[in-house]
């Protein structure tokens, strides 16, 4: 029997997070591992406390005196658990009642240079025209423009199988070994919201790790609920933040490509996100002297060669 901690991060969730709960109780008593429920709740002003009691009163509840974002939340319940396995679960996400097995057997039953496996996330209201499901992720890609993007998204879900190597995992559904953490380092919680799984990953990767892809590790997703794709806060961090993780840890001529489209997006940019895009590329701005210091001390820290580093980037 393996232990597993099970990281939920929640602020203001309380319409979601009932459901979300609910399956994780499911799934872990037809797990046969010993499965800690840890939610981390973000300083909430709504009831999601009373639905953490309702549904999972055995659970550790971590509760911050303010929101730390997802990657603070995260951070935060990797410290406060022990498990060798942890494993992540967006609160608007419910994932399938065989889900903690697989995926905690698929990671287990691999190589120990398998640092994470991602799961296979469906979006919640995605159906194409004959009533197929949509695909959220199956891991997260970078592209030559230092995107962070879903692999797979949109796609339809009876398509061929994604393979099961991977770029990095996808925060919403992933379980990682707590091993690869205690070497590559615990999530950069100065990130906030967004591209804290591809920093990671970028981490693992530059250590030697791979990541893998279960298909068999089933979650239904609602995209996005907290703060919506077309908000501000939304906007700002992905700016910003694809910025950052770009100059810290992509190769030279990808961040050279980051840079100058974000700089090309904030001159030319207009209507309701124009505030939001040239507030993040000025934050991105003014980080960089962090990053360079940062980029340094993972180029100490990698172990892969300069090509094989180029490799992992998305040729598309």
């Amino acid at each position: 029997m393996s232990t597993v901690d099970v990281v939920v991060v929640n602020w203001n969730g309380a319409a979601v997070l009932g459901e979300c709960l609910t399956s994780l109780v499911t799934s872990a008593a037809r797990s046969d591992h010993d499965v800690t429920l840890v939610v981390v709740d973000n300083a909430s002003a709504d009831d999601s406390l009373d639905v953490v009691r309702r549904t999972a009163p055995a659970s550790l509840v971590v509760r911050t005196d303010a929101n730390l974002g997802f990657a603070g939340g995260v951070a935060l319940g990797i410290e406060r658990s022990h498990g060798e396995v942890v494993v992540l679960v967006n609160n608007d996400a419910v994932v399938d009642e065989d889900f903690l097995q697989v995926v905690v057997d698929s990671l287990l039953g691999s190589s120990p240079e398998v640092a994470a496996v991602t799961g296979h996330l469906l979006l919640a209201e995605g159906r194409d025209g004959d009533g197929v499901p949509l695909v959220n992720s199956t891991g997260n890609e970078v592209t030559g423009s230092g995107n962070g993007r879903d692999r797979g998204w949109l796609t339809r879900d009876d398509g061929p199988p994604a393979p099961p190597d991977v770029f990095g995992f996808c925060g919403g559904a992933a379980a990682l070994r707590r091993s690869a953490l205690d070497r590559a380092g615990n999530f950069d919680a100065s990130l906030f919201l967004y591209y804290e799984d591809t920093e990671l990953s970028w981490r693992l990767r530059r250590r030697g790790f791979t990541i893998r892809y279960e298909p068999r590790a089933v979650v239904v997703h609602r995209h996005a609920f907290s703060s919506g794709t077309a908000s501000d806060v939304f906007t700002f961090h992905n700016t910003r933040n694809r910025l950052r993780v770009a100059t810290r840890h992509a190769p030279f001529g990808v961040v050279l490509r980051a840079w100058a489209s974000a700089l090309v997006r904030a001159v030319r940019v207009q209507g309701g996100q124009r505030g939001a895009v040239r507030r993040g590329t000025v934050a991105a701005v003014r980080s960089l002297p962090r990053e360079l210091r940062l980029r340094r001390r993972e180029g100490r820290a990698t172990v892969v060669s300069r090509r094989d580093l180029r490799a992992l980037v998305s040729r598309d």
